[in-house]
């Protein structure tokens, strides 16, 4: 291939991608684009990205980032990109993740019919100055897309070109991997530190993927008391678990609070969205879930009822919101998202609600507001 160096630029990539990784936030981003460029020669490359529903977020080239917005050129031509709805498309049907390392290339020339006189290569030339492009598909529901692009008197991608970048797919696809491999464990890292600073004991910690990457011993006994004895023998880290959907309660029409609760025959279930946000204007979810028997606090059932009232007579009005949103399980941090105040604030206003309820936890708290 007349623009990519020797083979020996692969493993220089791989070294760079994986060094990068531990101080990076974002793995595809323009440093990819640089080591693309040191290793192979190809200064012709840039990365999309889009949300797991298809939609167009933003695009990295050797410029910067360019958003979404109304003035973006991409939006003229994103109804007719019929590459990109065969990349979505594939990778919605075999189910795509940032864990897939099998090669996923789109020649563009393969896909549009009378490809000389197509709208995707006069987008071509209009913005790059290119004829061709092939496009490799990562993420989940390959919500990031890297095009490589030749211009006319280059010729379009041969089969030898098309096998070469076969090979630095998998590169990337590895790294990447490893990448989000490292930043999962950061993830669970921080969540631990919300249940830690919660008390909980039984909990569960999920990708929106429906992989369980973390629980505890209290959560898989209890997850067999509700599904019965074996079932968390069926939990592998790397593979959706089946019946994590109902447990989310996927598709209720009262998902969209970053908290919520759920009660299944004897067990009220807790469930908190973690939101990974890049500067791609990609959103990775998680969720981590903790479990009570109702008969351990029966004062939920007041909550969703909206009965509530508690042992709150000498609590003030913000006092008494941050009480009720202590009950149904939010952490301090969703307390101060929810309610537009800081974290600091909160632990405040927690500080004098236990002092006024002569309490020291979230658990005391619970025991005396249930009394009353």
């Amino acid at each position: 291939m007349g623009n990519i160096k020797n083979r020996e630029g692969q493993k220089d990539f791989f070294i760079d991608m994986e060094e990068h990784q531990t101080t990076s936030n974002e793995f595809f981003n323009p440093f990819m684009l640089d080591s693309l460029e040191r290793n192979f020669g190809l200064s012709k490359v840039i990365i999309m990205y889009f949300d797991t529903h298809g939609r167009f977020l933003s695009w990295v080239d050797k410029n910067g980032r360019a958003a979404e917005g109304e003035d973006h050129p991409y939006n003229t031509f994103f109804a007719n990109d019929i590459v990109r709805y065969k990349v979505y498309e594939d990778a919605v049907r075999d189910h795509l993740t940032y864990f897939d390392i099998e090669p996923r290339l789109y020649r563009a020339s393969d896909i549009v019919v009378d490809y000389e006189n197509s709208s995707l290569v006069s987008f071509l030339e209009s913005q790059f100055q290119a004829h061709y492009s092939l496009s490799m598909a990562f993420g989940i529901n390959a919500y990031i897309q890297v095009v490589f692009l030749r211009d006319s008197s280059e010729g379009d991608f041969s089969e030898e070109d098309v096998q070469y970048l076969r090979d630095i797919y998998t590169y990337i696809a590895m790294a990447y991997r490893s990448f989000k491999k490292y930043e999962q464990a950061r993830i669970i890292s921080n969540i631990h530190g919300e249940i830690i600073a919660s008390g909980e004991k039984a909990y569960f910690i999920t990708d929106d993927f429906m992989h369980i990457l973390d629980s505890s011993k209290e959560a898989l006994k209890r997850i067999e008391e509700l599904l019965g004895s074996g079932i968390s023998e069926t939990i592998n880290a790397d593979t959706p678990c089946t019946w994590l959907p109902f447990l989310l309660g996927l598709g209720d029409e009262d998902g969209s609070e970053d908290v919520h609760n759920r009660t299944i025959k004897n067990f009220i279930y807790t469930i908190h969205d973690y939101k990974q946000q890049y500067s791609n204007g990609i959103v990775d979810l998680y969720h981590w879930i903790t479990i009570h028997m109702r008969d351990e606090n029966p004062v939920y059932n007041a909550i969703e009822t909206d009965d509530f009232d508690g042992n709150l007579s000498e609590l003030t009005k913000t006092e008494r919101k941050v009480a009720k949103l202590m009950v149904k399980g939010y952490t301090y941090k969703e307390i101060a998202a929810n309610m537009v105040i800081s974290y600091h604030t909160v632990k405040k206003h927690v500080e004098n609600i236990y002092s006024k309820c002569h309490v020291n936890s979230r658990y005391q708290l619970l025991k005396v507001l249930d009394k009353s």
